[in-house]
């Protein structure tokens, strides 16, 4: 397959990632009760209407992490190894957050349901152990590390707009510090870095198709 060509498909990918990033920061505190979510999971969990986020968000991550590959494979000559650490640093965080998302998806729901596990979303109890805290963090600061290194690198070369690049920085530092403030602070950090995503995803598609008409 010709590298224009996997640009493409990264393309299509990044804006459906940002597209099901956006509608997951728009319908979360809209549909479910987000107020509990400090003190007690179980009745968002219980929402009808879990699961279908979960699994937009899911989806989002995983098209997010296809499509920055594509956008590495643009730049990754000039960028050189600061390019290199970031696309690696990327690639972790967004593994990292689909093991989240994973049990936030399938785990979560079948411990709300069973009483005998769902005091463990009560009172802070999972959230608070020290197992989850360390990995919660841990992927919080690879999103940071990652995005901080690879917009580092988008901007260094300029081959994308510096705006989408700038978005993208903005939203993951702003997601970085929601869990500290406020679950409304990291749904504006995630639609924020949506739209940044879908910048590099315009800006990615019409270099694809300026490059297939150039022949190269």
């Amino acid at each position: 397959m010709h590298k224009r060509q996997i640009q493409r498909i990264g393309a299509v990918a990044l804006i459906g990632g940002a597209l099901a990033l956006a509608a997951y920061a728009v319908l979360l505190p809209l549909l479910v009760p987000v107020a509990s979510l400090a003190t007690n999971l179980n009745p968002t969990v219980l929402s009808p209407v879990w699961r279908p986020l979960a699994l937009c968000a899911f989806a989002g991550v995983l098209l997010m992490a296809f499509g920055f590959g594509a956008v590495y494979s643009r730049f990754y000559q000039p960028a050189g190894w600061l390019g290199f650490a970031g696309f690696l640093a990327i690639e972790l965080a967004y593994f990292l957050q689909a093991a989240k998302v994973t049990w936030e998806l399938f785990v979560y729901p079948v411990m709300a349901g069973n009483e005998a596990s769902a005091f463990l979303l009560r009172n802070g109890y999972l959230r608070s152990a020290g197992p989850v805290v360390c990995f919660r963090r841990l992927a919080g600061l690879s999103i940071l590390v990652g995005v901080v290194l690879f917009c580092s690198a988008v901007l260094r070369v300029r081959d994308f707009p510096r705006a989408a690049g700038g978005l993208v920085l903005v939203g993951a530092l702003v997601y970085g510090v929601g869990p500290f403030l406020s679950v409304y602070v990291s749904v504006a950090g995630i639609f924020v870095f949506a739209v940044g995503c879908a910048g590099l995803a315009s800006d990615l598609w019409r270099g694809a198709e300026r490059s297939a008409g150039n022949g190269s």
